[in-house]
């Protein structure tokens, strides 16, 4: 008798095989700030937390179809030692007003069993344990969540504060960020937001777009590398609107006349080449196709991702899913996240927790105007949240 699977099939099966879902596991929980895999069983896993050298059982749920891992259930594990013979053997000695009842052997090997050995045991778990996580890049939540505790934040009386706390349940990012022993932490193996922008006045916020400095400034420099070098121009300009993808918003009309715009707010030598450079834009979006990029950024008219559908149609998803567009956050609030993020960034010690907070901060102030980027607003209730 033969069991008949495709290829992918097959590929599937092995994909969450429990030794790779051992290497999944160790990188999801590895990129705590305070916690580090000791070992994964079916349905539980044992973990170290290495700021306070306890050990924790958890319970752990994998998520198939939506490729996500939610830990729960917290104990801590309390080592506590089993009769100790050695202890029992050295009080004999004391005891013991003959030297030659005293069996020097059996006390060395008895040391070896009840003390030595069970101090390697621990060294070398916690030393492979270690060995397994990476400290280049990790960023001390545990000091941020101590400052959390002092500062008065006002983001969190906001609606859109709560909708992206519960968002976060349903389309959680892609890394932990800390362990606190008490709360269930959900994380997905995979990007969980179709749409990088939301933006419901994004035509008209688009037309503007030439009047901001960083538009022009980003323009001017792409177009001016694209007219000596069409190749490398090319990748400029894609770069550049990646950070701009308003602009996929626009009619190829609408789109002609914010360029054109753009082109007469810029120097000289860019006016000189306009028409050149405008016909040389077009080419892009026609020949390079440029357009599709629109989808990465942007909702079909009818509201519905039909690639991400298709994607998931491929893994056996049901298209007419129950997938929820993320709500968009007014400027004043995104504003408000960063006044929070900043009280943060200025009490903090660690210079690797501070770059990481300023970093969130530029992101967000040079969102401000151009949209709601549901990824970069969770990142901050994330941080804001813990």
């Amino acid at each position: 008798m033969s069991y008949e699977l495709t290829l992918e099939q097959f590929e599937n099966l092995n994909l969450f095989s429990n030794r790779n879902m051992e290497k999944v596991m160790t990188g999801v929980v590895n990129s705590s700030s305070n916690a580090a895999l000791v070992n994964m069983g079916e349905d539980s896993v044992i973990l170290l937390d290495h700021k306070s050298g306890d050990f924790y059982v958890a319970d752990y749920e994998f998520d198939r179809k939506n490729l996500t891992l939610e830990f729960s259930n917290y104990e801590r594990i309390e080592l506590v030692d089993e009769e100790n013979t050695f202890e029992n053997d050295i009080k004999k000695i004391f005891e013991s007003d003959d030297d030659d009842e005293v069996d020097y052997t059996t006390l060395s090997e008895s040391y070896k069993r009840n003390v030595a050995e069970r101090d390697s045991f621990l060294n070398e778990l916690v030393g492979f344990t270690m060995s397994r996580k990476s400290f280049e890049e990790t960023v001390d939540y545990d000091e941020l969540a101590g400052i959390l505790e002092e500062v008065e934040l006002s983001s969190m009386a906001k609606s859109f504060f709560n909708e992206y706390v519960e968002r976060l349940e349903k389309y959680p990012l892609n890394e932990v960020k800390r362990f606190d022993w008490v709360n269930p932490i959900k994380v997905s193996l995979m990007e969980t937001e179709r749409k990088n922008l939301v933006n419901r006045s994004a035509v008209q916020r688009a037309h503007d777009l030439w009047k901001k400095e960083n538009f022009r400034e980003g323009f001017e420099s792409a177009s001016l590398t694209f007219i000596d070098d069409i190749e490398e121009g090319t990748e400029e300009i894609k770069n550049f609107l990646e950070k701009f993808p308003q602009v996929y918003y626009l009619d190829e009309a609408d789109r002609r006349t914010l360029f054109g715009k753009t082109v007469l707010s810029c120097s000289s030598e860019l006016r000189e080449s306009m028409e050149d450079l405008l016909k040389g834009i077009d080419i892009l979006f026609e020949k390079y196709e440029l357009g599709d990029i629109r989808e990465k950024y942007l909702a079909e008219d009818d509201g519905y991702d039909h690639q991400a559908a298709d994607i998931a149609a491929e893994d056996d998803y049901d298209e007419e899913d129950d997938y929820e567009e993320a709500p968009e956050v007014e400027d004043e609030d995104m504003t408000g996240m960063v006044d929070d993020l900043s009280k943060i960034a200025e009490k903090c010690e660690d210079v690797r927790t501070k770059t990481r907070l300023e970093d969130l901060i530029d992101r967000i102030n040079s969102n401000i105007g151009e949209g709601t980027r549901p990824t970069l607003v969770k990142e901050a209730v994330a941080i804001l949240s813990l």
